[in-house]
């Protein structure tokens, strides 16, 4: 550690300085002693060190010349030279910690001259700034004026001890935090351990002048991650009247900041490999083993229906966009006490039901210096954290999305089209998509799923077997009444296994590109006609509330064995991260795609509207600074007819996509390497596969993208998913839709 001064240097041994005062006053000289610098020093530090932070230091007095930027260590220790400034003082550290661009400030009332002073740098003392700044606005007070009028001793003193008062509420966090401690004055350090502990367990974020403070170590409900207490500078004259917040779950109950980064660095250990040392790929691409210190997990690890080689081997291992990624500091975001079910249906987690378990979240920096994330379950096997995966028997889950739609076909539908104009509009939607793959896991004999949660119709989306072609095998959303029967025709009535829709993605609002709030479509259930199903039909003042972080969903699973009213599996699920409200959209760094191309592929007069057979196929874009796109791909909807082998003729969908991937996070251009699914959910069932009017066994499945014509309901999009330091998941797309 670097240090402007040392101790050892203030001033030499005794009989050397009796020397030199003989030797001055011979002299006839006057005998002083130079003062000694005033420091300040401490650590920067959000958890993980902020490591390199360049460190500003701003006094109360603007005739003064304010220090120059010191850089801090690996560690996130610092020191400057503050000797001539005036008290308070402003401290801002910004760094780039695991990709991803960090800022903490600090105020300082009062320091003692001649001397050190520990100033440390983190969201606590962010948040004292928060406190005491001038309508909660922490940046104002870089301002000597408003630093000098607002950041007094008694001021900063009440904001710190109801701060430290509510994280003490927690026995958990202040068995850490120690009895003495001050979040400004003192010093720790950036080693996962004591107060760096306890910043890893709590979230601080600040919002419109007030403080919220989450703590992760708490267990969480079924509205989400356990709620935020909230500090508000009207709270700061009665810091002893502080808010408590949720008590943490036991201490043996989460694994060490040591026990993380040892798992932590199994991973990035095989990241470091090349592909072909991680995976082995059959003639399909498919990977049928993980490889040496990558297989990393337990022998019955399993997520999402799939054994780790299923899942992380073929969608994160098999992927050279990771190749040489770095892991961060390991922090837990999700504490689950032992679930507890008795219920013979409920699907219980071999870990988890009887044990507690954790959700961590490592942060990765790809190698072209990407923000990316990774979570995993985590829970004790034969006494010790490690990874389990899920362990869902089905490939079910939830995704908040917020999409900007453009749209291309500036003159409307044509004729005949009985488009609703809602879906002809520029616009910003916030949704929910459901997901159910009926590719993965034992789903032959399932029937219909429903789905219930928050956001959602109380009584459930219910949701069957599509029978359109290239719908990713997934199920579709047909009511959110629960209904799992036929609503109208002849069949009213009836236990429903099949729909004609494709919709997984259910809308929870809209909004103009100006931010403005859009109505959606009104869904209608009656005794006769069901439509609009996949849109919400109650309005919500604010869907980060209604749908929060790590929301917890109720899936339903029906059976074609029993063909019963009742529910033969019930399994729960949690999204990650919560939904935004569709204005939102309005401060998102979007994309641009590249005109030629959205000329060339999204008009149906364009160079690339016939149909396409080959992958030779390369989005470009470009994008502001701080964001990447992950992913895209260009998707067509046609319709065909065709004659089953039952000899029956009908009309049916034909979708198909072709996924496009970067060859670096990063990089403006990104090349097709697969066509999507195009088989229909009701293929994969023999309940369904050649059952009544079904046109799937009409589905061509012969590898192309349709054409886009000026034919009544021709259709392509295409979607670039677009990622910034947040875990929000955010799709930009074009579309034609005539």
């Amino acid at each position: 550690m670097h240090h402007a001064f040392k101790s050892n240097q203030r001033r030499p041994a005794f009989a050397l300085t009796v020397l030199a005062l003989g030797a001055l006053v011979a002299c006839g000289g006057d005998p002083k002693e130079e003062p000694l610098p005033t420091a300040l020093s401490g650590t920067a530090a959000i958890g993980a060190a902020m490591a390199g932070a360049t460190v500003r230091v701003i006094d109360s007095d603007a005739g003064t010349t304010d220090p120059a930027p010191v850089t801090a260590g690996a560690d996130g220790r610092y020191s400057v030279d503050i000797s001539g400034l005036k008290a308070p003082l402003f401290i801002r550290a910004t760094a780039t910690v695991s990709g991803e661009s960090v800022e903490h400030v600090a105020v300082v009332p009062a320091v003692t001259g001649n001397s050190s002073n520990t100033a440390n740098v983190t969201p606590l003392t962010s948040a004292v700034a928060t406190l005491v700044a001038p309508g909660g606005d922490a940046a104002a007070l870089a301002t000597p004026a408003t630093l000098a009028s607002a950041a007094t001793s008694a001021q900063v003193g009440n904001a710190t001890a109801l701060l430290v008062n509510t994280l003490k509420s927690d026995a958990g966090t202040a068995a850490l935090l120690g009895a003495t401690f001050d979040p400004l004055a003192t010093a720790f350090e950036a080693n996962g351990t004591g107060i760096d502990a306890a910043l890893d367990r709590v979230s601080i974020t600040t919002l419109a002048g007030q403080v919220q403070i989450t703590n992760l170590a708490a267990p969480p409900g079924d509205n989400g991650a356990p709620p935020p207490v909230t500090l508000t500078p009207a709270q700061v004259a009665t810091p002893n009247a502080a808010p408590a917040l949720p008590a943490s779950v036991p201490a043996g109950n989460l694994p060490t900041a040591a026990e993380l980064a040892a798992l932590g660095a199994k991973y990035e250990a095989c990241l470091a490999l090349p592909v072909a040392q991680r995976v082995t790929l059959d003639a399909n691409g498919d990977v049928t083993t993980v490889l040496g210190v990558c297989n990393f997990v337990p022998a019955d690890w399993k997520s999402n229906g799939r054994t780790f080689a299923q899942e992380v081997g073929q969608f994160t291992l098999a992927k050279n966009l990771l190749t040489g990624a770095r892991i961060g500091v390991g922090q837990v975001v999700l504490a689950v006490n032992p679930e507890g079910h008795t219920d013979a249906n409920v699907v219980k987690h071999p870990y988890c039901n009887d044990g507690p378990c954790v959700v961590a979240r490592w942060p990765l920096t790809s190698a072209s210096g990407r923000p990316l994330g990774t979570e995993w379950v985590l829970a004790k096997v034969n006494g010790a954290w490690n990874f389990v995966g899920n362990q869902r028997p089905y490939r079910g889950f939830l995704e908040p999305r917020l999409v900007r739609k453009i749209n291309m076909n500036r003159n409307g539908a044509g004729a005949g089209s009985t488009i609703d104009p809602y879906f002809l509009k520029d616009r910003f939607e916030s949704i929910l998509r459901l997901n159910f793959d009926l590719s993965v896991g034992d789903t032959a004999d399932v029937r219909a799923v429903r789905i219930s949660g928050p956001g959602l119709p109380a009584a459930g989306v219910a949701m069957f077997r599509s029978s359109r072609c290239g719908t990713d095998d997934r199920m579709a959303i047909s009511y959110q009444n629960g209904s799992t029967r036929v609503i109208g025709g002849v069949s009213n009535g009836l236990l429903q296994f099949w729909s004609t829709g494709s919709a997984t993605d259910f809308v929870m609002g809209a909004a103009n590109l100006d931010g403005t709030t859009l109505a959606t479509p009104v869904p209608v259930n009656t005794a006769t006609s069901a439509s609009f199903q996949d849109f919400n039909p109650t309005p919500f003042s604010n869907l980060p509330t209604t749908a929060p972080a790590w929301s917890r969903y109720k899936f339903e699973v029906f059976r074609f064995s029993s063909n019963s009213d009742a529910p033969d599996q019930v399994m729960y699920a949690r999204m990650g991260s919560g939904l935004e409200n569709p204005g939102a959209g309005t401060a998102v760094p979007w994309p641009t795609l590249n005109s030629t191309y959205a000329i060339d592929h999204l008009t149906p007069t364009g160079a690339q509207a016939g149909a396409q057979a080959s992958l030779a196929n390369t989005l470009s874009w470009t994008l502001p600074a701080g964001a990447y796109v992950s992913s895209g791909y260009l998707f067509g909807q046609d319709f065909l007819s065709a004659t089953n082998n039952q000899n029956e003729t009908a009309t049916h969908a034909y979708r198909a996509r072709i996924d496009h991937e970067p060859a670096a996070f990063g990089d403006t251009t990104a090349s097709g390497w697969r066509f999507g699914s195009v088989v229909a959910g009701t293929a994969l069932s023999p309940s369904t596969q050649t059952a009544g009017i079904n046109p799937n066994p009409r589905c061509t499945g012969d590898g192309r993208l349709p054409p886009l014509t000026t034919n009544i309901n021709d259709y392509r999009e295409v979607g670039l998913f677009v990622r910034t330091g947040d875990r929000q998941t955010r799709l930009a797309t074009w579309f034609w839709d005539n």
